[in-house]
């Protein structure tokens, strides 16, 4: 009887299993800040992505190919004038936002007004600059009114960046996608809209203006439900051993992520000017996929830097848990897009079809980046950024010279391998960097646990503000 009882307990398991299977993976997700962030961003990804290439898509057929080159150009001087401008202050408020308290209105408004600030001056300087030294035919010679219209756009570009990091480092990860399918949808209305136009500016103006309509909205949201009151007047001062940790922590990364927008954003910049707007127009639609599944580590190493900013002990296990989660998902991905490359690229029009080699090196190289990615958030936690800013000079460096000295004569093809050898190498560097990381803190980690907890100190990689402590 007791054989045959455990034999129907076993029989009838099964069918309570995918629902148990649920029910855990459910509650995992709601519980683990990490697991959460990541699917958000994950889910982000994958929706942006997916509203980018429509929009990419529609633009190839209803705007000449001439127009959709100088517009990609466009985009991604934007985007890397814009991304400069931040300092890459996004990874500052990620680490620090979660333990501002009070402060964090504060910090989120000085951050938005810094960034917008410094992002238009940049583009303002880097307008005048080609407008002295650039021929009159070049696409990048923009007239007044487009002058004006394209400064703006790096200003509200930079905040609306700038708000995807407050939301993930408040935890609220969710509405990230919410506020960037918004904006997909939106841009591809615009395309129809201004198709009748048919320049590349229009092209340009279809993308920017969804950005600037979004970023009241979501600031309404931040402001009124998410970031904490005001502080009191007594809390309005900050210890100066903490601003400056704060200050040293922005330098180091604002270093490194200047370096990294750099190399991302001007290689299309060279290529157009180099090789002409057609070829960068090939280049762009490729840049698109590989950009995509390199944001499968961005989206788990934001969260990685917001969860190692409130539990510093546990850097290890966290930085285990983000590699398994990125790897299990970015292998299987690019395999799937090197298959298919030719058919995605076939989409945009036949004229694509030969930018199929260049892809699929994009797409391998994101593999060794996806270390390093991590490796720059575990610098983040652990408030060692002038580390990964020099990894990331170097990568800098090597890129734009090899595209600089082997695109004019070798054509894309070199561009790609250019970018994949040198991630590789960035890759294996970050690798053993890393590995060293988690065995010094497993070493020393119990020692310096009760060294600190005699002293009554805080962590080496934590930090709060002495005006939320009460």
């Amino acid at each position: 009887m007791g054989g045959r009882e455990g034999g129907h307990q076993h029989v009838s398991a099964p069918s309570l299993k995918p629902w148990a299977v649920g029910t855990r993976l459910a509650t995992h997700y709601r519980s683990d800040p990490l697991s959460r962030g990541g699917l958000a961003l994950l889910v982000n990804t994958g929706l942006t992505g997916a509203l980018g290439f429509a929009y990419w898509i529609m633009a190839a057929h209803l705007f000449p190919t001439y127009a959709v080159g100088v517009a990609g150009a466009l985009v991604a001087a934007t985007t890397l004038l814009s991304g400069i401008g931040q300092l890459n202050l996004s990874g500052m408020l990620m680490r620090f936002l979660p333990r501002a308290g009070e402060r964090s209105r504060r910090l989120v408004v000085m951050t938005y007004a810094f960034t917008a600030s410094v992002s238009a001056f940049l583009a303002a300087i880097s307008l005048l600059v080609i407008r002295m030294f650039a021929p009159q035919t070049s696409p990048l010679h923009l007239n007044v009114v487009q002058f004006a219209a394209f400064v703006g756009a790096v200003a509200v570009t930079a905040i609306f960046a700038i708000e995807d990091s407050v939301l993930v480092g408040l935890r609220r990860a969710v509405w990230v996608p919410v506020e960037n399918g918004t904006f997909g949808l939106a841009k591809i209305g615009m395309l129809f809209v201004l198709a009748p136009v048919g320049t590349a500016f229009a092209l340009f103006s279809s993308w920017m203006i969804p950005v600037a309509l979004t970023i009241p909205v979501i600031s309404v949201v931040l402001f009124y439900r998410f970031l904490p009151p005001p502080s009191k007047p007594r809390a309005t001062r900050v210890r100066s051993e903490v601003r400056s940790i704060i200050v040293r922590f922005a330098i180091g990364d604002a270093t490194g992520g200047l370096f990294t927008q750099a190399w991302t954003y001007l290689v299309p910049v060279l290529i157009t000017a180099s090789l002409g707007a057609r070829m960068n127009a090939l280049y762009f639609t490729s840049f698109l996929f590989s950009s995509t599944v390199d944001q499968v580590a961005a989206n788990y190493a934001s969260p990685l830097t917001v969860e190692g900013a409130h539990a510093p002990n546990e850097i290890t296990t966290l930085i285990q848990h983000t590699l398994r989660r990125i790897f299990v998902i970015i292998l299987p991905a690019v395999a799937l897009l090197i298959a298919m490359s030719p058919l995605l690229l076939r989409a945009f029009g036949e004229k694509y079809v030969g930018a199929t080699p260049l892809l699929c090196l994009l797409l391998v190289a994101c593999i060794p980046k996806a270390v390093s990615t991590v490796y720059y958030a575990c610098c983040r936690v652990q408030r060692k950024t002038q580390r990964s800013a020099v990894m990331q000079a170097c990568v800098c460096v090597a890129t734009l010279s090899a595209v600089i000295l082997l695109a004019p004569s070798f054509g894309l093809i070199s561009v790609g391998l250019a970018v994949l050898s040198i991630q590789s190498s960035a890759g294996v560097v970050s690798w053993l960097a890393l590995r060293k990381v988690l065995r010094d803190v497993e070493r020393g980690g119990t020692r310096r646990g009760r060294h600190r907890r005699s002293r009554g100190a805080q962590s080496t990689t934590g930090i709060r503000f002495p005006v939320t402590e009460g």
